[in-house]
């Protein structure tokens, strides 16, 4: 055997070391107990929708709004007060929410689109339907104890109650992977350190990187892979832990097809790449301190702090965003150039209006994102309430918005 061969099973081997240790003894994967409808009750690891395995993960769905603002609003120009148009609007009964699996507590089914998640610390969200609360699942994946590997449909499920992982878990051979971790550079030179989800979809260690070799199919597992480099839209170059490499095309996970990149983020949340905007991905070993347990998410809180006008007025008090989110597990959307930016309310220090259609975000750690695209960063937004501590609600319009800072949570 040559030295780069040894290299490289010295390399496979240290890597498969590290991270399925460091999550499997750590408690990073998703554990816990499912009731089907039928009664029986499975307890093990989970992988939820293919593409979610972990605490970090996000889980995507509709939320009811509760408490909503029940008001429309008319958008009217006028001359000379002469109106030439006018156009109503009303706000919808759900809205598009994210939740890291870490917060949830227990998860409902009531229906084939309704479902309900009590979150650590009693709080109980309501769903209608969504990417991953609804019959378009594609498939939920438990890992026994006693029997191994069973695939569930959402409507066999009655309720999941999510735990921490115990030692004594022994995970069946499919479920020993590590989970994807790494560094991916983007053609605007930003570079992203997270969990990554690979075509929306490959997450683990064990799943396949499809691709022709020429005429040759490939069939690679990711554990083999070091790095990931798009060569076009049509061609992607490999390079293996061994140091070899390869020129794969026709696969959606080696060309343009391909449905985006995701990185969670363990410091903020989740960016999502798009083929365009993807340079390169370099896999690693995950840092121990971003492999969190289920005992590290504690119970949310309710967001605060204090928002400013272009009048000068400000008020300080209990804030919800976008007349929709309110609590610090709750996202704000935004769009980079070919990015996708999910960023957790937690996380967030100041959100300062810089145009009629973007913001500037800046973080606790002090990182800093001019974002667009999104009712929650542009002129659509649905407005800033802040109830103040004598009681009163203060409604500020998105014109008359300067910047929020919200107070630091525990």
């Amino acid at each position: 055997m040559s030295r780069y061969a040894w290299l490289g099973v010295f390399w496979g081997v240290v890597l498969v070391g590290l991270f399925s240790t460091g999550l499997h003894a750590e408690g990073g994967f998703l554990y816990g107990t499912i009731i089907t409808d039928d009664g029986d009750k499975l307890t093990g690891r989970i992988r939820w929708d293919k593409n979610e395995g972990s605490w970090d993960d996000i889980l995507d769905a509709n939320k009811i709004r509760k408490d909503r603002h029940s008001r429309s609003r008319d958008k009217k120009i006028s001359i000379f007060g002469i109106e030439i148009f006018s156009e109503g609007s009303t706000w919808s009964s759900t809205s598009q929410a994210g939740l890291r699996f870490g917060y949830i507590e227990k998860i409902i089914r009531r229906s084939g689109r309704r479902s309900s998640i009590i979150l650590k610390g009693g709080e109980k969200i309501k769903f209608d339907g969504g990417a991953d609360l609804s019959s378009s699942i594609r498939g939920i994946l438990i890992d026994d104890v006693e029997e191994g590997i069973i695939k569930l449909d959402w409507n066999d499920i009655e309720e999941v109650r999510f735990s921490p992982l115990t030692l004594e878990y022994k995970p069946s051979r499919e479920f020993l992977g590590f989970r994807l971790y790494g560094t991916v550079e983007t053609e605007s030179g930003i570079e992203f350190e997270g969990f990554i989800q690979w075509d929306v979809d490959e997450i683990w260690s064990t799943d396949i990187l499809d691709g022709d070799q020429r005429s040759r199919g490939r069939k690679i597992p990711f554990r083999r892979i070091k790095k990931i480099e798009k060569l076009s839209s049509r061609a992607s170059r490999i390079t293996l832990v061994n140091e070899r490499t390869l020129k794969l095309s026709g696969s959606n996970d080696v060309d343009r097809d391909n449905r985006g990149i995701v990185i969670m983020v363990p410091d903020w949340g989740r960016v999502k790449v798009e083929w365009d905007e993807f340079e390169a991905v370099t896999f690693k070993p995950a840092p121990e301190k971003f492999v969190r347990t289920y005992d590290d998410y504690k119970a949310p809180w309710r967001l605060r702090g204090t928002v400013y006008t272009e009048y000068g007025d400000q008020y300080t008090g209990e804030i919800t965003w976008d007349d929709d989110e309110k609590y610090s597990w709750e996202f704000l959307d935004g769009e980079y150039r070919d990015m996708e930016f999910d960023i957790e309310f937690a996380h967030i220090h100041r959100i300062k209006k810089r145009t009629t259609s973007s913001c500037e975000v800046t973080l606790h750690s002090g990182d800093k994102f001019r974002l667009r695209g999104s009712n929650d960063v542009n002129d659509e937004n649905k407005g800033i309430f802040v109830l103040t501590d004598d009681g009163e609600e203060i409604e500020i319009e998105w014109d008359d918005f300067e910047k929020v800072e919200f107070a630091e949570g525990r």
